[in-house]
């Protein structure tokens, strides 16, 4: 090891003994840093522990609910059966015209359904939703469904666009509380 300023100089001789002069004049230097880097190293693992640990401790089964509970509260994606099986039925049948996510499509025909059933747009009832899917418009481009979707995947298809219309269900795949707890297993 040199000094930067003079590339010839020593920076420290060693004794007979093998060791360096510069481990003589500063005695446990070393130690210091190791034992520094230690209590560093272990403050960092404890904290860690502490950030990254469940906060229930194992017996606190309400305190495990409540937790559950107040996650799936801040999930906009968890829904019901019936609404997966609407939001299933729509990704087959519906969103070629009405959109990915009920928000209208390309077609110019086809309504945006989220404003639809909304209280401040058209508020169309649920027994007009259920006979315009069934029976269709054919004059404004709307098909009848009821060849190949009965009342009960109507009342699905219904469920999920009411949720979209709500806006507590937010863009994208839905997932039932089942899906997460096969994922957890």
């Amino acid at each position: 090891m040199q000094r930067a300023d003079d590339r010839d100089a020593p920076v420290a001789a060693l004794e007979p003994n093998g060791t360096s002069t510069a481990d003589r004049e500063r005695p446990g230097v070393r130690h210091k840093h190791v034992v520094r880097g230690g209590v560093v190293g272990l403050w960092l693992a404890i904290a860690g522990s502490v950030l990254w640990a469940p906060h229930v401790l194992p017996g606190s089964v309400a305190a495990a609910a409540a937790i559950g509970d107040r996650d799936t509260l801040r999930d906009s994606l968890l829904v019901s059966e019936s609404v997966y099986q609407g939001w299933k039925w729509w990704h087959v049948y519906c969103y070629r015209c009405h959109g990915e996510d009920a928000i209208g499509g390309i077609n110019p025909a086809a309504p945006d359904l989220r404003w639809a059933l909304s209280p401040s747009g058209a508020n169309f009832p649920r027994d007009s939703f259920v006979n315009t899917a069934l029976n269709g418009r054919l004059a404004k481009g709307m098909p009848a469904w009821n060849v190949l979707l009965d009342t009960s995947a109507i009342a699905e298809l219904y469920l999920y666009v009411k949720a979209r219309s709500d806006g507590w269900l937010k863009p994208g795949r839905p997932h039932r509380a089942s899906d997460l707890q096969t994922k957890r297993q």
